[in-house]
């Protein structure tokens, strides 16, 4: 009996040695692949149709979050470098008392954005579903995506898989505590999308 537990527990051993191994390799694929379209906001160079700002909060349905705020005032400063004529804002407004793209269209406009630059994406509730959403409802083919490096490597694969010909750029300003949770997180969310992407 003790000896078929060890064969047991030897096999589980492979077998999450093997998932490890395939989460690590899939992690550095993804970052690899992207990593030659990451700039900075004074390094991009070109014309593209749209910038790309992806959401990630809201404070009382009208303040972005800081990181929020990051990735929308780097957008602004695309925008005003004439970096792309148009802003799409991805976010969840799925419910009238949660209007995160509206909150970032506002954001914008109090900033100088011509409102008639700004479209909505209410729906782009994840990075995957918004790179989906950005070619088959808004017609993109080109864009700057704007959002924290750590997100950068799996927007940039994301967009990439869905035919975007697109450039990353780095939104920083604020130095977030919960940077290890969110790079955490992030590493099994590149496995998900990496899946997802496979099938398109």
């Amino acid at each position: 009996m003790r000896s078929v537990v060890k064969k047991i527990l030897k096999v589980l051993a492979i077998f999450l040695v093997l998932l490890i191994v395939i989460a690590i390799s899939i992690n550095i694929f993804v970052c690899v692949k992207s990593d030659k379209y990451i700039s900075s906001i004074d390094e991009i160079e070109g014309n593209y149709d749209f910038i790309i700002v992806l959401g990630c909060g809201i404070y009382d349905n009208s303040v972005p979050t800081p990181m929020l705020s990051d990735r929308l005032d780097a957008a602004i400063s695309l925008y005003n470098q004439g970096v792309a004529p148009y802003l799409l804002m991805s976010g969840d407004h799925r419910v009238d008392d949660y209007n995160e793209v509206g909150v970032m269209k506002k954001y914008c406009i109090q900033r100088g954005i011509p409102e008639d630059a700004i479209l909505l994406d209410d729906y782009g509730l994840s990075t995957y579903e918004t790179m989906s959403r950005a070619v088959e409802v808004f017609g993109i083919k080109s864009a700057v995506i704007v959002t924290q490096r750590y997100h950068l490597y799996r927007a940039i694969y994301n967009a990439n898989s869905f035919g975007i010909d697109c450039e990353g750029v780095i939104a920083s300003g604020h130095v977030f505590r919960e940077q290890p949770y969110y790079s955490l997180r992030e590493v099994f969310a590149r496995i998900k999308d990496f899946i997802l992407c496979i099938a398109i």
